[in-house]
């Protein structure tokens, strides 16, 4: 699976050179493009078929580009009421576009397990999303599961917005992570 998505973050299109002014159309072509690819035979020995395409985005922009290029939609980590309304937008811009049966719909969550959960989930998320001010970086840190419970509270809470796939988001490089949320 392949997800794609514009991006909010300035500081990542002045760190590449790339403007942000037209980066839709940009990525539009781009889009365009890629499918080009994957459906003819111009590319060397490859995995049969192409991999699946879900673009994200919380703009209307973007749910058209999903229906028009994707297999789906994906969600940034903004909570199970917003999960809900992307995935009704996702199939909304998917039966106007004409595309028959149903977006493939995808979120994300946040998660530090663990002795040191706070302050990974703290330290990582609001430098990650600093950009955002410190109140915004501070809410979304807090909304990061430190515990089994909260886990399991947002598998429930995401189960019910008709996602189809929940991907929890470490706050941490340790790989420990990975067997405390299992």
């Amino acid at each position: 699976t392949l997800g794609i998505g514009l991006g909010a973050r300035e500081d990542d299109y002045e760190l590449s050179g790339v403007a942000l002014r037209g980066r839709g159309k940009r990525l539009d072509a781009m889009l365009e493009k890629v499918k080009e690819v994957w459906e003819g035979d111009e590319v060397g020995p490859s995995i049969a078929g192409a991999p699946r395409l879900i673009v994200g985005g919380h703009a209307d922009a973007s749910f058209a580009r999903a229906a028009r290029f994707a297999d789906g939609w994906i969600a940034s980590g903004s909570g199970p009421d917003p999960t809900r309304e992307g995935v009704e937008r996702a199939k909304a811009a998917w039966t106007k576009a004409g595309r028959e049966g149903r977006p493939r719909t995808m979120t994300l969550a946040y998660f530090a397990l663990g002795e040191r959960a706070a302050e990974d989930a703290r330290a990582y998320l609001t430098d990650y999303y600093a950009w955002l001010g410190g109140e915004v970086a501070g809410q979304i840190a807090a909304g990061a599961a430190q515990d089994a419970e909260t886990v399991r509270q947002y598998v429930a809470a995401f189960e019910k917005t008709g996602c189809d796939e929940l991907i929890f988001c470490p706050c941490s490089s340790d790989p420990a992570q990975v067997a405390l949320l299992a």
